[in-house]
């Protein structure tokens, strides 16, 4: 008769628990395949036991260098094995791992890893630059240790800095140290689209939206079937791919391809070489996807689930039809207090929508005194109610913040407290909800509040269009004028008229665009995300078409 104590999850099950179990359990079963170069065909595999040992390695390695339990390792790395290998090294440790979108530098860079209190940095090489300009303003970073995976013959450690694989090299011992499901684990930022990023903190016991990791494994289910393939080319510096498709795929035993970031071009031949039955997308990779050249293979693949954010509706059907997929949105935020829209699978829904809330949860659409609209299609706040037996878990805190902490649980104009989520939205007379954009991005132009995501929506439906954004620009009246920059299709040409040409009739007169500006890139983070304030900070220039004046800020000959 077997002694062995069966393995149980529980609300006190440790990230370090589950590692050491699947070790244990399944040992040889691949969870990660990674994909290192995909035109030259080079793969890495990892198992169950690969990533219990590996990150045992690197957690000694890390208190060997000095770090103690409680300290941060900000985490500046590329979609890769030793990312996660990090993740868990610290949860085993008991430090915690700030996460630093790869795409900062000098000043915002610095903020990050000083805010943080990070004591060690690991950083790619490809970033360590970036890391080396900003060293003199960062007094509380003891260590800086280099991923060196990939790096050209000639890459040489400067002196003091240790490479991330050198520090792997210590015994792949079981971890001994005593953690409290309190001890903190991680820092999210957010993308800062519209200020300073704010630090979302996470515990061993307290993981995205307040969940343990009892609650967090059951959330496979509702994205993926037992059998599924999953992949992400998502940045692991933000909570869907880590969150929502890493981590519960090591939980449920679901194989992981993980790619280094999306590429349009690459996208579905990786999803057909590896099988890969259902990922996570963000709204803007369906239009980029659309744009691309049809193919006699669109729906050559595997694939039959894409789990979707901000997908225009306008593209919802084609999309669907061309490449033979079921496209299901979803809502959610790395701070939104756990709660979360959506379509729970069923078929008959309307295009766009992002679901409904989950049995039990209440969600409402709010204007700004407070109100709750009654009637549908009517825009505003998407707000959630918030009992009084659980305002603890619907807590979200940001590091060093208190004040950004209080401000998101409100109370209404009908005495309940409400979560406000910062989403302009609107619901239907069934129920359904659908995003409209930010609220801190909202435009107001000549008493009306313009949501630029509708502007970009019409825009981004022309042929020659590849993507846009629209924001707004102070004008002398004090309020705003709406701009939009435009990216072009590859060869493409275009001219501002007839650009407003297209806008008239599919949109309201006052949300046309007055300044029109083509652009070769849009500033955007590494999800995609246009980064707007950039675009406002940059205001009114010189290359911008005037449609008031009917001609360029700056005159052309």
């Amino acid at each position: 008769m077997s002694t062995t104590k069966k393995f149980r999850i529980s609300r006190r099950t440790l990230l370090r628990d589950i590692i050491k179990h699947k070790a244990d359990t399944v040992p040889d079963k691949v969870y990660m395949t990674y994909i290192r170069d995909f035109d030259k065909g080079i793969e890495e595999k990892y198992t169950y036991k690969d990533m219990h040992l590996l990150s045992n390695r690197l957690g000694n390695g890390l208190l060997k260098l000095g770090l103690k339990k409680g300290e941060g390792v900000a985490l500046m790395e590329i979609n890769s094995p030793e990312f996660l290998l990090t993740v868990f090294a610290t949860f085993k440790a008991g430090m915690y791992s700030a996460m630093v979108n790869i795409a900062l530098k000098g000043d915002g860079l610095q903020y990050i890893i000083d805010h943080s209190d990070a004591s060690a940095v690991i950083v790619h090489w490809s970033f360590l630059d970036a890391v080396l300009e900003v060293k003199d303003r960062l007094p509380k970073v003891r260590n800086i240790i280099v991923d060196t995976n990939e790096a050209p013959g000639d890459f040489k450690l400067p002196e003091g800095i240790e490479s991330l694989q050198e520090v792997m090299r210590a015994p792949d011992d079981e971890i001994e140290m005593e953690i409290s499901t309190k001890d903190m684990v991680m820092l999210m930022y957010t993308a800062g689209t519209t200020g300073l990023p704010k630090a979302v903190m996470f515990w061993q016991g307290k993981l995205i939206g307040g969940l343990n990791i009892q609650t967090l494994m059951s959330l496979i289910g509702m994205m993926a079937g037992s059998d599924d393939i999953l992949f992400t080319c998502l940045p692991l510096f933000h909570s869907n791919a880590l969150f929502l498709t890493s981590l519960p795929a090591f939980f449920s035993e679901r194989p992981l391809i993980l790619a280094k970031r999306f590429s349009a071009s690459r996208h579905w031949k990786i999803c057909r070489k590896y099988g890969v039955t259902a990922h996570n997308a963000l709204g803007a990779m369906i239009p980029i996807l659309m744009k691309q050249p049809e193919s006699p293979n669109d729906k050559d693949h595997s694939v039959r689930q894409i789990n979707s954010a901000a997908c225009p509706k306008e593209l919802w059907v084609a999309f669907q039809e061309r490449f033979d997929v079921k496209l299901s949105e979803g809502y959610g935020a790395t701070d939104g207090g756990g709660f979360m829209l959506t379509t729970r699978g069923e078929e008959d829904i309307p295009p766009g929508t992002m679901g409904q809330p989950i049995p039990g949860v209440i969600a409402e659409i709010m204007d700004d005194d407070g109100t709750i609209y009654t009637e549908p299609e009517k825009v505003g706040e998407l707000v959630f109610l918030v009992r009084d037996t659980e305002i603890k878990q619907r807590t979200v805190k940001y590091y060093k913040d208190e004040e950004a902490s209080k401000s998101l649980i409100l109370e209404g104009k009908d005495g309940q407290k409400w979560f406000h989520s910062g989403d302009l939205s609107y619901k239907d007379k069934d129920g359904w909800f659908f995003f409209v954009d930010r609220k801190k991005e909202s435009i107001r132009r000549r008493g009306e509040n313009i949501a630029p995501y509708s502007i970009e929506r019409v825009i981004n439906l022309h042929d020659k269009v590849l993507e846009s954004a629209a924001y707004g620009v102070k004008s002398v009246l004090g309020e705003d004028e709406v701009m939009v920059a435009v990216v072009l299709q590859p060869g493409k040409t275009m001219t501002p008229e007839e650009l407003l040409d297209f806008c008239q009739g599919k949109m309201a007169y006052f949300m046309i665009p007055r300044y029109v500006d083509f652009v070769e890139k849009l500033p955007k983070s590494e999800v995609h995300r246009v980064m707007k304030r950039f675009l406002k900070e940059r205001g009114i220039t010189e290359t911008a078409y005037d449609r008031e004046k009917a001609g360029y800020v700056v005159k052309r000959d």
